[in-house]
């Protein structure tokens, strides 16, 4: 995986400890042996990553954190803060000043390209989805982005029968405002709780109970967006668990402080992404649904089709396709005005909608027009369904101003597809919208049914 890594520190021997690790990676390393050098350089080549000694003369790293953070260009820059594994005090001052992480000045080769990799692939996601809260404001997804944090939910799953760990968790559970519950690997198999911010898995025993645990939780749809920190004592193997999904790596003998810290920070992660998520599903929603009808809209009606072609080509199936149009709607809108004529398109859609199964589609498909699309019906159900919404509107009514009441039918217009047709939802559309205007021709507040002509008049527009 390629990126580009910046390390700043003042001793020679430890720059190229750490470049000579890297060299194998594919990375794009460069090093500078003072604080300003280093600045100089990312402000030149902003890093996907920066390697930062603790005790780099002059390093304020809170007040770098906060630049980089408010940089465009760097906000999505990972900072490493690379501390001696037995200075407990100055990794979790390094956490508290911003650091994304904090590595053991003799860490591994190994331990170390698992962190990179992981990392690139946080800010991959990140720069796809903007799930920081200034990364929202540039995709138009931000809201006011509030201090309070709801309560963390932690889960530790002990793999190995590890009773002495959770006790580690005395000390940070109350301080770091933390729902702590312990289950077992089985109880997470059966049932993941997709409300869990952090899954923590502990594993000291050379089975391999936490990695396929680990494996089961990013792949199941209910656990699969929370944070996964892995605690193992293990030397490292040929595939580390952050290249297995976990989000977090951390030795057994982590300080309580700094489990604390990392927790917070994957909780964070996952309830930013959960924002971001949300206020992209939302604006999807706007995208694809009628204002006015609250019904999907014309682009997201033609997207189902598509869809629904390549589902038919694969899987042959039944399928009738319903366009339902407004008798006399001008006259509506020039008797009473388009405020009226919107008030009567709202209330059959809400017919509409009310009298169909949850498996059918329906969408506002231009003016007047509405699509409805009936999966594994036959003539018989398509015409029963297109006579119960066709009744169902003729029998509602709408109050307008002082007191006028209008009543509205509609016509429609069916076309059929079978398991051995080949059929498109195009033809299917254009047949059944030549049905419609026999309806309309033969008296309105009528149903017809596509004929085999009708259909010889839409295949030539499809082949010629």
């Amino acid at each position: 995986m390629s990126g580009h890594v910046l390390i700043i520190d003042a001793l020679t021997n430890r720059r190229i400890r750490l470049r000579a690790q890297l060299d194998t990676a594919a990375y794009e390393v460069e090093v500078a042996d003072n604080l300003q050098e280093g600045l100089n350089r990312i402000q030149a080549a902003p890093p996907d990553v920066l390697i930062v000694a603790d005790d780099l003369p002059g390093l304020r790293l809170r007040q770098m954190c906060k630049v980089l953070r408010a940089n465009r260009k760097t906000q999505l820059t990972t900072i490493m803060v690379a501390v001696a594994h037995e200075n407990h005090s100055a990794r979790v001052s390094a956490l508290i000043a911003g650091a994304h992480d904090v590595i053991d000045q003799h860490s591994d080769a190994a331990d170390l390209k698992a962190r990179l990799r992981n990392f690139m692939r946080i800010k991959h996601d990140a720069v796809e989805t903007r799930s920081t809260p200034d990364g929202l404001a540039h995709r138009g997804l931000a809201e006011a982005v509030s201090e309070f944090r709801p309560q963390t939910t932690v889960a530790v799953v002990q793999c190995g029968g590890q009773e002495t760990w959770i006790k580690h968790s005395d000390n940070w559970e109350q301080e770091a405002g933390i729902n702590l519950v312990t289950l077992t690997p089985d109880q997470v198999r059966r049932s993941p709780d997709g409300k869990t911010d952090v899954f923590i898995l502990v594993e000291r025993e050379t089975t391999d109970t936490a990695r396929d645990l680990l494996s089961a939780l990013r792949a199941h749809p209910d656990s699969r967006n929370s944070r996964i920190l892995f605690v193992t004592d293990r030397s490292a193997g040929s595939v580390s668990p952050l290249d297995l999904g976990a989000h977090d790596l951390v030795p057994p003998d982590v300080s309580s402080k700094e489990l604390a810290l990392r927790i917070q920070r994957l909780a964070r992660q996952k309830q930013d992404a959960d924002r971001a998520r949300a206020a992209a599903s939302e604006l999807e929603e706007k995208a694809y649904t009628d204002a006015l009808t609250k019904l999907k809209n014309r682009q997201a009606a033609d997207e189902y089709l598509i869809r629904t072609d390549r589902l038919l080509r694969d899987n042959p199936r039944p399928l009738a396709v319903l366009i339902a149009d407004v008798d006399h709607f001008k006259a509506i809108n020039d008797s009473h005005g388009h405020a009226a004529g919107d008030a009567v398109l709202a209330h059959i859609a809400s017919v509409l909608s009310a009298n169909l199964r949850t498996s059918d589609y329906i969408a506002r498909f231009g003016g007047e027009e509405f699509l409805i699309v009936l999966p594994d019906a036959g003539a018989g159900q398509a015409r029963s369904v297109a006579r119960r919404l066709r009744d169902a509107v003729a029998r509602s009514s709408w109050a307008l101003d002082r007191g006028t009441h209008v009543r509205v039918t509609i016509s429609i217009g069916i076309a059929l597809t079978s398991r051995s047709e080949r059929k498109t939802t195009i033809d299917l559309c254009r047949a059944a919208d030549i049905a419609l205007y026999s309806a309309k021709r033969n008296g309105r507040n009528r149903i017809e049914m596509a004929t085999a002509r009708d259909f010889e008049a839409v295949l030539p527009q499809r082949t010629g």
